[in-house]
């Protein structure tokens, strides 16, 4: 599936397919603005190390007027026909951190333009994420996950969040979709 961003009107414009769901600090994380909305899909990556084509996970939750927003996004996640689990690793490439083989994943929350806090994922926790399917043909993905993040800096004025995050029974079904530039 090919999508075309498009940045016109005043609410965000992004590829949305399938969903996300986990339970955040016992909470619904899906329920966190009131009459807000999610957007959701997959996108295909590469690094360089390690080598290779990869794809993210990324779900936003907007504010009913799409200022205020909270961004999750896992990196790094092997393409593979066959169910998987897949360690989660606070390693994320704005931190300076080690290249490892791990899937990555972080959460950033912002207020129109402006970020607030990052989230990383905390070590000593067990994160990971599960690979339950994967259809190669309709390029959809399945799985479950779960994660710990922690703030890593002094918390920015305004974020409603706590330090610590728990994510708990998360579950998704999405589809990887692949960005074209316009006219293309």
């Amino acid at each position: 599936m090919d999508a075309i961003v498009d940045s016109s009107g005043p609410l965000p414009r992004l590829p949305n397919w399938g969903y996300l769901t986990a339970d955040m600090n016992k909470a619904d994380w899906s329920l966190t603005y009131k009459n807000g909305y999610q957007v959701t899909h997959g996108i295909v990556s590469y690094s360089d190390e390690p080598q290779g084509v990869f794809f993210a996970l990324k779900s936003i939750l907007y504010t009913p007027d799409g200022a205020e927003h909270q961004e999750l996004l896992f990196q790094k996640i092997p393409f593979a026909a066959a169910t998987a689990r897949h360690r989660v690793t606070s390693c994320f490439p704005f931190t300076d951190c080690q290249v490892n083989e791990d899937v990555q994943a972080v959460l950033h929350t912002c207020n129109d333009d402006v970020g607030l806090n990052s989230y990383y994922i905390v070590d000593s926790e067990d994160n990971y994420i599960q690979i339950d399917r994967y259809n190669k043909k309709t390029q959809e993905v399945k799985g479950t996950f779960q994660l710990t993040f922690a703030v890593r800096k002094n918390r920015s004025p305004g974020d409603p969040l706590p330090d610590t995050l728990r994510f708990r029974n998360g579950r998704f079904h999405t589809k990887i979709i692949r960005y074209k530039a316009r006219g293309e």
